[in-house]
């Protein structure tokens, strides 16, 4: 009887399901409060675009239907928060699960839960939280201050401003309450366009990454080790750090060649190395713009689709495919092209689980943006394939940029936007603990090895 009752508590409590209603829940408070006439000030309010609003703050992703800075300020309030809940929501809603099952959860649930949070074991994960919340609040609060500087102009506002963008940055949104001109206002501000680019990298790195670094760097001063610090972090950090920088220069570059006379044309050669900096910082699924988005070419945004399906690092707060998962896509290419079995990176085996893994959240997302070509295009006839293209692909990576048209779009094609969002936000770890079976293959049947021809 007991067993049958475990077994009924498990489906019950099932990981996956939690996160989905959580978030689920996020978003039907913020719709509900953003309805109220005390939400908004001289527009009118839909519940489309009242769901639309709060799927995009709590997903961070920042597609916008409507313009943020006219919002009253209690509605801008909720906006806020729930950008941060949801920034920090998905790792802190599995570590209170893993808190309140971690006895009860079955291995393989242990293990899909600690991947989710990017933490190896269960151990210390009440501080675990504490330091997610603690290295929130310092980045946060160093870029208030270093925005502040740039924006009050003696009023309160502007001090709510440099709040609002310090906590959109950092948790990857892209929001902003700065007006339908954004940040073409500051295209030339070096410190802004320098303190949101590092805000959207440190949010995107990982806090798991910040964690490693900040241990080593206290071992090294205490055991005044003679490896480097690179030598000591893990594997993982070492591969986000890398593929972090190799993907903003690179794309930094590609923006360059691409829109050296486009829309950077007019700008100074400095200028033209700042915009595309920033450009291909906010690639990494934070959405905001110092460009005009609609003025790209098609080459430009074809390069950018590809960087934003990307997207950050894991348990960070952006989203995406996962830079981890791009690089072991590019370490078994490599190894498949050497003629390689074995593979392997700064001395460590990469097991083939790991390559399976990868090519089943690829193939994931790939299935999901053919869905939803095929229904946009279906649906959107008078608009360019491309940019519905570069909009699902920004929603689904949860990125934010688009070339102009959301407002545009059907109430149809918005729902199937809105579920884009929540499906990038929740994507991988969801239907990867969705899919996950209990299923004890110790009995299995074993069949012979066969090789199929391929290429």
């Amino acid at each position: 009887m007991n067993i049958f009752n475990k077994e009924k508590n498990r489906k019950r409590y099932n990981p996956s399901l939690i996160l989905v209603l959580s978030f689920l829940l996020i978003i039907l408070i913020g719709t509900i409060l953003l309805l109220l006439p005390i939400s908004h000030k001289n527009m009118t309010m839909t519940f489309l675009d009242a769901l639309f609003t709060a799927t995009t703050s709590t997903c961070v992703t920042g597609l916008m239907t409507i313009c943020a800075a006219d919002l009253s300020l209690f509605g801008q309030i909720v906006v806020l928060v729930m950008i941060q809940v949801g920034g920090l929501g998905l790792m802190s809603f599995v570590a209170v699960i893993m808190m309140m099952f971690g006895n009860k959860l079955e291995f393989s649930r242990r293990d899909m839960l600690k991947e989710a949070l990017n933490k190896e074991n269960f151990a210390d994960i009440g501080k675990y939280i504490i330091a997610i919340f603690k290295y929130t609040l310092t980045f946060e609060t160093a870029g208030f201050l270093l925005l502040l500087t740039q924006l009050y102009d003696g009023s309160i506002y502007s001090i709510f401003q440099s709040l609002f963008l310090s906590v959109s940055a950092f948790c990857n949104a892209g929001i902003d309450i700065l007006g339908s001109s954004s940040l073409l206002n500051y295209q030339s501000n070096i410190l802004i366009n320098l303190v949101i680019a590092m805000l959207i990298i440190f949010g995107g790195l990982g806090f798991a990454v910040w964690f490693d670094f900040y241990d080593n760097l206290k071992k090294k001063r205490k055991l005044k080790a003679r490896y480097s610090l690179f030598d000591r972090l893990s594997v993982n950090t070492r591969i986000v750090v890398l593929m972090t920088t190799v993907l903003i220069f690179s794309g930094m570059f590609l923006i360059l060649i691409s829109e050296w006379n486009g829309v950077l044309k007019d700008h100074t050669f400095f200028d033209k190395l700042l915009l595309a900096f920033f450009n291909s910082v906010t690639l990494r699924t934070a959405g905001f713009s110092s460009i005009d988005y609609s003025a790209l070419n098609s080459a430009s945004k074809i390069i950018m689709c590809i960087y934003m399906l990307v997207g950050a690092s894991p348990g960070g707060t952006g989203g995406g495919m996962k830079t981890t998962t791009f690089f072991v896509l590019l370490l078994a290419a490599y190894h498949e092209l050497r003629g390689s079995t074995n593979f392997h990176i700064f001395n460590h085996h990469v097991p083939k689980r790991s390559l399976s893994k990868a090519l089943t959240i690829m193939l994931l997302y790939i299935v999901t943006i053919i869905i939803s070509m095929i229904a946009l295009v279906s649906i959107e006839y008078d608009i360019d394939s491309l940019d519905l293209l570069f909009e699902v692909v920004s929603a689904l990576g949860t990125v934010g940029l688009s070339v102009g048209i959301t407002a545009r779009l059907s109430v149809l094609s918005k729902l199937i936007i809105i579920i884009m969002m929540f499906v990038g936000r929740l994507g991988p770890v969801t239907i990867a603990l969705l899919l996950k079976t209990n299923k004890d293959d110790t009995n299995e049947i074993k069949y012979p090895k066969t090789e199929i021809l391929l290429g």
